[in-house]
């Protein structure tokens, strides 16, 4: 399954070194909102809908978030499995930054 907007904001925001740059996953969060362009939010919530669509199994989500994706983020650690945790991303991809 080709993902490129995904891979590159999952892949970039939440590699394997990311607690060592963000406090926690909010902030890598609000990174991803102020370094990439609104295409690539637009992007990244069309690529999520088109995951969540398939219903995958949780080991499904997993292999293809951290084996394909390169995403390191545990969402167990914030309460959430992986479907839980892609609905809280394509939220905030989804409702951006506030227009000022």
């Amino acid at each position: 399954m080709k993902l490129p907007v995904l891979s590159h904001l999952l892949g970039c925001y939440f590699h394997q070194d990311w607690p060592e740059e963000y406090f926690d996953s909010a902030e890598a969060l609000r990174n991803m909102l102020v370094d990439e362009p609104r295409e690539m939010h637009v992007a990244g919530v069309r690529e999520i809908d088109e995951v969540l669509g398939f219903n995958f199994s949780e080991k499904a989500l997993e292999h293809l978030l951290v084996q394909e994706i390169g995403c390191f983020f545990a969402p167990d650690s914030e309460g959430l499995d992986y479907a839980g945790w892609l609905r809280k991303i394509r939220e905030v991809l989804a409702d951006g930054l506030p227009q000022c």
